[in-house]
């Protein structure tokens, strides 16, 4: 936490969902950049986007025991920055299928976070004794609107992703 930054619990978690969903969501508005970089088909880059969900999915079913020896925090502090340069990275990937390997850790991170922040929401509902959880998947969508209109700027200034 910066120092003299005090924010109530359910705060932090809703920056956690906003941030993190940011840090995710510039990849979309540039995906017809991306495609046309590649000189490949819809259906090409549709598969080349699997590796996410696939990597998504394997976070969510084997991550939580790593998880918990590193610790939620720590973990949380690393993986959105490393999600946001992993996206980086990856988008200048030559093919097809560099792309595909290149998102496969992407969505070990996206799952990764996605179980430290939902567990944070739980834990913060039972400390309040109220629900929060709807509303920190709001700060999600935000964060994610606010990447779909920066990456779109940048596209439209002309931009390479």
């Amino acid at each position: 936490m910066i120092p003299g930054l005090k924010l109530a619990p359910q705060h932090r978690v809703y920056a956690g969902f906003a941030i993190y969903s940011f840090a995710m969501g510039n990849i979309f508005p540039r995906l017809p950049d991306i495609k046309r970089a590649m000189r490949i088909e819809d259906g090409t880059l549709g598969l080349a986007l699997i590796g996410t969900p696939i990597g998504t999915l394997i976070a969510l079913t084997l991550a939580t025991p790593v998880l918990e020896r590193v610790g939620f925090r720590r973990a949380l502090l690393w993986l959105v920055p490393l999600l946001a340069l992993a996206y980086a990275i990856a988008v200048h990937a030559p093919g097809p299928a560099s792309l595909f390997l290149m998102l496969l850790p992407v969505g070990l991170m996206i799952g990764s976070i996605e179980i430290i922040l939902n567990v944070e929401a739980d834990r913060t509902e039972f400390l309040l004794q109220r629900r929060i959880m709807n509303r920190a998947h709001s700060f999600w969508s935000i964060g994610f609107l606010g990447a779909g209109l920066f990456g779109g700027a940048l596209a439209h200034l002309g931009l390479s992703p």
